[in-house]
């Protein structure tokens, strides 16, 4: 257990077990306690400011302190700071507050904090740190019999009402704020509190205006005049569960006395009646002859609630069928054959409405009483079990809620899953099986966020990873965590067939908060590698393990950067792997034989990468091996016509840039040079929507070539150079030659062709060297240069 506190601030302010009463010196001490060491200066200032020698002063306040205690040292001194280690049950408040522990709390606040100490005697910024410590004590203790009052409200609002009003009378708390004002005023009133008039007297003098009353019962005409035409003798059975309106329909009934209900002695209900004679009936004849007396409706509310003496002599006078009319309300049938009025939601007057209030009089503005919607719909909620709530929590997660998944991710039993599924219905906070009311559901999780973490990935468990990984995003922007089990599965599902379809900056922007395990860090590499970061996915694959499918990854980024013979090495690892794996070598190897002008191996590469990817039931990698296929089918002189018929054929919209790319060079190689630069221009405007920089690169520049060859120096100059710069941003090393020494060829510029050589030669690409040698040869020819 924990030790009392030793100092005690709460009322007036006194030492634990030291007689010593001096108000100034035991505040020093509180504040040491409460602020730590302090300057002895400083103290001193803070304390006395007005004196001729401050320092001598508190000099005297420590000598009275030392000597109010032999055996507690009650502060510690040094020439220069000042501390005590006594506790102070100024924490212990917060902390018994925070932990909602009422009787702790109950027992520590006994007053104000500092109570009765003068002002006048302190200094303006000593006062002012009094006042803000006595301030925040008072609001801390507030809410927490605030809170208890909003609990009670549901279920006894008498209860409520009388936590309402020690809440309100909290001494040293600061005046509430408006909103408080009319929550504090609402639930006084529903209680017939005798402090209401206070409350209001207060209010009005502080100029805040209170909610008026609400109209009569909008929605509850017809109800109301039932209840109001009943006959002497006739007795009503107002059925409807928590928040349909039941309390508000008994109040508005005219003349009539209401009563709710009450326990703890016999006939407890019943002796909240007016007028009663001293003393009260005794036995159940002598309260039927009383209640039969009464001169109006008699209505009484929370029947399940009311003591079992009351009950009975209120069922004896509805047997007789005589006396004044009687009202009974419940959340539950009748238990003799009564009469029955069954409330139900109102009609939504609008969709914003029905998705806030579900037809709930309770979750209306005017139900709440001042109360946040969250809070309105927890007050609905009170009354069931913490799994009911998880049901609904659960069924509220989905846009398209899924019972055999719900089931198996709460474990209910069949007849338990029923019997709350029934139970929510018969509240109206469940239509089907969707929440009546899902504004207002959704409002509540937002105050309930590892409840919504602990159903959603529940939940997703039990789903398929296309529609888990939802459940799973919203997990992690509760608790910031990605490490749920199978979030990484749904996550990889996701990102594959984002890759597959060539959106790769979604593909990175959904991987890199998330991806932590080995395949989605693998799928996130890829993606920074199709949008030209190859040096940061190099930086990812080095630190995976060395799977044939991870290393035709890396030759891949190795290529990009110009180390061909590397990547080739890797490409062949790959061939070692799963089919996957073997489909992505061949792919690699076809494009390293394609750039290296060996085009019958580049034709047999990208043939067996066709073939492996159909095996996949990858449709769109084969179409793109397709077109590697007929591009190097158009170098080795084949008949292209089926290949390209097939390319063609495809929706253009849905053509990757790389594959609008090699359509156009295999139109550009037959001729068709307008029709070559059109699919161009589409695969570098595609490129850069996609932020595909290699292929953008590429696509520019083959942009270049065909405005040159057709004799328009000036777009082909722009083009060059929007690939030249494209490259550089991306580390596309042979790109980047490739551009340089076409601008280069263009403009017969002597240096941009070296220049493109002394790139190319260093990186190994030896048969684009040799032709920008042999331009580098020709124009010194022209120029008669050695």
């Amino acid at each position: 257990m924990t030790a009392p506190p030793e100092l005690l601030t709460f009322g007036a302010l006194r030492a634990a077990q030291v007689p010593f009463r001096r108000e100034k010196p035991l505040l020093l001490l509180a504040y040491l306690s409460l602020r730590g060491p302090q300057e002895r200066r400083a103290v001193a200032r803070l304390f006395w400011p007005d004196a001729t020698d401050p320092m001598n002063s508190l000099s005297v306040a420590l000598g009275q302190l030392r000597r109010a205690s032999s055996t507690l040292a009650l502060v510690h001194t040094t020439d220069t700071q000042l501390t005590t280690t006594l506790t102070c049950d100024v924490p212990a408040l917060l902390r018994a507050c925070a932990d909602t522990d009422l009787s702790g709390a109950q027992t520590l606040y006994r007053g104000a904090f500092a109570a009765g100490l003068p002002d006048a005697d302190l200094s303006d910024e000593l006062a002012g740190w009094v006042t803000a410590t006595r301030e925040h004590c008072a609001a801390t203790y507030r809410d927490l019999l605030l809170g208890q009052a909003r609990q009670a409200a549901e279920t006894d609002a008498l209860r409520a009402g009388e936590w309402a009003a020690q809440a309100y009378a909290v001494a040293g708390a600061a005046p509430p704020a408006p909103p408080l004002f009319r929550e504090l005023h609402v639930l006084l009133r529903a209680a017939g509190h005798p402090d209401v008039p206070l409350l209001e007297r207060d209010a009005a003098s502080l100029n805040v205006t209170l909610s008026a009353p609400a109209p009569p019962l909008p929605g509850r005409q017809a109800e109301l005049q039932q209840l109001t035409h009943l006959s002497a003798g006739e007795t009503l059975w107002v059925r409807g569960p928590a928040g349909i309106g039941k309390s508000a329909l008994l109040r508005a009934v005219p003349a009539g006395t209401l009563l709710r209900a009450r326990t703890g002695q016999p006939y407890a209900t019943l002796l909240g009646l007016p007028d009663l004679p001293h003393p009260p009936p005794a036995d159940g004849p002598g309260w039927a002859r009383h209640l039969g007396a009464q001169p109006g409706p008699l209505l009484i509310d929370d029947w399940e609630t009311c003591d079992p003496e009351s009950r009975r002599a209120l069922l004896s006078l509805s047997a007789t069928r005589s006396g004044p009319p009687l009202i009974l309300a419940s959340r539950e049938g009748p238990p003799t054959l009564l009469p029955q009025l069954i409330l139900r939601p109102l009609p939504a007057g609008n969709a914003q409405e029905h998705a806030e209030t579900g037809g709930l009089p309770a979750l209306r503005p005017a139900g709440r009483g001042g109360l946040s919607l969250a809070d309105a719909y927890a007050a609905l909620l009170a009354p069931h079990a913490p799994r009911v709530r998880q049901l609904l929590a659960c069924l509220g997660v989905q846009d398209t809620p899924d019972l055999r998944a719900t089931q198996a991710a709460l474990e209910f039993g069949g007849d338990d899953m029923a019997a709350a599924l029934e139970r929510l219905r018969q509240a109206y906070l469940l239509e089907g099986t969707r929440p009546t009311a899902p504004a207002a559901l959704r409002a509540w999780l937002d105050t309930q966020p590892s409840l919504e973490t602990e159903v959603l990935t529940l939940l997703a468990a039990q789903l398929l990873p296309t529609d888990a990984l939802g459940h799973y995003l919203r997990a992690h922007a509760l608790t910031g965590s990605s490490d749920f089990p199978g979030f990484q599965a749904a996550l990889a599902g996701r990102a594959r067939a984002l890759l597959a379809a060539d959106r790769h900056v979604e593909a990175h922007e959904l991987l890199r908060p998330h991806a932590r395990s080995p395949g989605t860090r693998l799928l996130l590499a890829r993606a920074l590698d199709a949008m030209g970061h190859h040096r940061e996915a190099l930086g990812i694959l080095g630190d995976l393990p060395d799977t044939p499918l991870v290393q035709v990854y890396r030759g891949r980024a190795v290529w990009r950067l110009g180390d061909r013979e590397q990547a080739t090495v890797l490409a062949n690892a790959g061939l070692n792997g799963d089919m996957e794996a073997r489909a992505q070598a061949f792919n690699l190897l076809s494009s390293l034989a394609l750039a290296a002008q060996e085009y019958a191996q580049a034709h047999d590469g990208a043939q067996r990468s066709a073939g492996l990817f159909l095996l996949l039931g990858d449709d769109l990698m084969r179409l793109k091996m397709t077109c590697v296929q007929a591009v190097a089918a158009q170098h080795l002189g084949l008949d292209v016509s089926a290949l390209l018929r097939e390319m063609l054929d495809a929706p253009l919209d849905h053509l990757p840039p790389q594959m609008l790319l090699n359509i156009g060079w295999v139109l550009e190689e037959r001729g068709q040079l307008e029709e070559a630069l059109g699919y161009a221009r589409q695969a570098a405007a595609s490129a850069e929507r996609t932020h595909d920089l290699s292929v953008a690169a590429t696509a520019w520049n083959n942009v270049g070539v065909l405005n040159h060859k057709q004799g328009h120096p000036e777009p082909a100059a722009a083009a060059y150079r929007q690939a030249i710069g494209i490259a550089r941003q991306s580390g596309e090393v042979r790109v980047l030659a490739m551009a340089l020494g076409n601008l280069a060829e263009l403009q017969e510029s002597l240096p941009l062709i070296d220049e493109a050589l002394n790139i190319l030669e260093g990186a190994g690409h030896d048969d684009l060297a040799s032709y920008f040698r042999q331009q580098q040869a020709a124009f010194r020819g022209r120029s008669g240069e050695t």
